[in-house]
């Protein structure tokens, strides 16, 4: 049971790596901030629309660009993100 939540925690840790890692060379440097605002510090639209002085609209559909960004990164590029991966990415979980 340990050696399976070690492994879990390090996947979550390596899927944190790796989420980080597209935001900062996959998005732009827009999409990078309205991500942070909205899943991190938990800005709602409406707000982040009058923080940047852009419309809600414009606010909403770069967080869908951006999401479907780090979907297709992640997805297929997640390998390349970690600078080689780790070494026991070989073994089964």
């Amino acid at each position: 049971m340990r050696r399976f939540l070690k492994k879990l925690d390090s996947s979550e840790s390596r899927l944190h790596r790796m989420l980080a890692a597209a935001i900062e060379q996959e998005l732009t440097p827009r999409q990078a901030q309205m991500v942070r605002m909205y899943f991190l510090e938990q800005h709602s639209i409406r707000e982040m629309a009058a923080i940047l002085g852009v419309y809600p609209s414009t606010v909403s559909r770069t967080l869908a660009a951006a999401r479907t960004k780090l979907k297709r990164c992640l997805r297929y590029g997640a390998k390349a993100l970690l600078d080689g991966g780790d070494e026991d990415e070989d073994e089964p979980y």
